[in-house]
């Protein structure tokens, strides 16, 4: 699938059976291929180019596509970035083959076909008729017609009338064609939509010090609330990226239950997060973008104070940076009368729904895992009772309210076997109150018995 430089001088070429290669080359060094993290490097490596363009995206199995419109003139011109991206894939030992040219099917020809280099636009043209027909990208069995045709070269198929071209071959070769000469282009699509809200600083010496590096950290917050600010709009999932010396790229994620554009609390927000931070030989380029951004107007602050929760989410913010946003929970309702499934737990920072508590009658906070047995003693039979036995321990009840009455769910498989229960709040004489639940009723064939559901306090 693939072969190194002295493979390929040794004569060996891309789809020869293994065998054949061994016999060529004893010496042969194979490795089993793994399409899928080869993938994921090239995604990687594209996301790394994002220093030159926030526009990056893969280009098939083996190349990087980079629209750098409006950002050659930050490294010297078109000239400039390409030396800066080719010196930079040698220090990270990497085979390339790079091109600019004002058209993308144009560039992926020229790099891969042509000299490479900067394509000049008043000669492109002619430059990109001389390449093979490989250049436009069709496929085997469609190339291997025009070769037996006679025709070799991109002028020399250009040089056929168009509505010959689309009788004989369709629509997919003049369609190349246009795209590498004179037509339109498909939508460029970059891996990551271009932000909107989003500021950036390079240095030419790397930093190496955390506390540098938190430092350009903050101005980049303020730099982006105050861009958020003039937009009337707040972010709720910020990314930080860190390119280091070495060619690695370390990035930072926050996110907020709320919109935010507070710069001291999104840089307390990125405090929590700074721990392990290997920044190894040196960050040279930082960029923090706001990822998701929502509507936010300004608030009016008044001469009295008023609690409007914003502690209370500023709290939640540094509770799911610090722990993480699967941690730090909340209860949903759900369409259910049966305690263990009326709620369901998720992230805190998720929006909230538009469901309603059923029940009437008051919960307890927390449900025990498991209902536990409890012998309980009641002078009526519908009444609370006034004894039980929990864990070994006999209690008096004080006070008891109930019953609520639960029936079992019909229409689940589940409850074809399960009984009905009545709910109480007693109130015990150490001072607990307790929730119990009577499982059946008296007059069926099994006798009801008694649980432990949960406590109130």
């Amino acid at each position: 699938m693939a072969l190194s430089r002295a493979a390929r001088a040794a004569g060996l070429t891309v789809g020869m059976r293994l065998a054949d290669a061994r016999a060529a080359c004893p010496a042969l060094l194979t490795a089993p291929a793994e399409p899928e993290a080869d993938r994921r490097a090239l995604e990687a490596l594209a996301q790394w180019c994002g220093r030159w363009t926030p526009w990056p995206a893969t280009d098939g199995a083996d190349g990087i596509l980079l629209d750098i419109t409006g950002c050659a003139h930050l490294f010297g011109g078109e000239g400039g970035l390409l030396a800066d991206l080719g010196q930079r894939l040698d220090g990270l030992g990497l085979t390339h083959r790079l091109a600019i040219a004002d058209r993308r099917a144009a560039a992926w020809a020229w790099a891969r076909y042509g000299a490479g280099g900067v394509l000049p636009a008043d000669t492109g043209p002619d430059l990109l008729k001389t390449l093979p027909l490989p250049a436009l990208r069709l496929e085997d069995e469609l190339l291997g017609v025009l070769e037996r045709l006679g025709l070799h070269r991109i002028g020399e198929l250009a040089a056929l009338p168009r509505t010959a071209l689309l009788t004989r071959f369709g629509g997919g070769l003049v369609t190349r064609l246009e795209a590498l000469l004179d037509g339109s282009e498909a939508p460029f699509a970059p891996l990551r939509p271009p932000a909107r809200f989003a500021a950036r600083m390079a240095w030419p010496e790397p930093l190496g010090r955390h506390e540098d590096v938190i430092a350009a950290a903050r101005l980049l917050l303020d730099d982006l609330c105050a861009a958020l600010a003039r937009a009337q709009r707040g972010g709720t999932r910020f990314c930080l990226s860190l390119w280091r010396l070495d060619g690695e790229r370390l990035e930072i994620e926050l996110r907020t239950g709320h919109p935010v554009r507070d710069p001291a609390h999104l840089g307390r927000l990125l405090a929590l997060r700074w721990d392990g931070l290997e920044l190894g030989f040196g960050v040279e380029l930082m960029r923090l973008e706001a990822v998701e951004t929502a509507p936010l107007s300004p608030r009016q602050s008044g001469l009295a104070a008023r609690d409007d929760g914003s502690a209370f989410e500023l709290l939640l913010d540094q509770l799911v940076t610090r722990l993480g946003r699967h941690r730090v929970l909340r209860p949903e309702p759900l369409a259910s009368h049966v305690p263990e499934r009326a709620q369901r737990l998720v992230p805190a920072s998720a929006p909230v729904g538009d469901g309603t508590w059923l029940a009437t009658a008051p919960r307890p906070l927390r449900l025990l895992p498991r209902p536990e047995p409890v012998a309980a003693l009641a002078m009526v039979p519908d009444a609370p009772p006034v004894r039980i036995t929990w864990r070994g321990t006999t209690r008096r009840i004080l006070h008891g309210h109930g019953p609520e009455r639960i029936l079992p769910e019909w229409w689940r498989a589940a409850d074809d076997t399960a009984r009905g229960r009545d709910l109480y709040r007693v109130e015990a004489e150490d001072g607990d109150v307790l929730w119990l639940a009577r499982e059946g009723f008296w007059g069926e064939p099994a006798p009801p018995r008694w649980l432990m559901m949960g406590g109130f306090r």
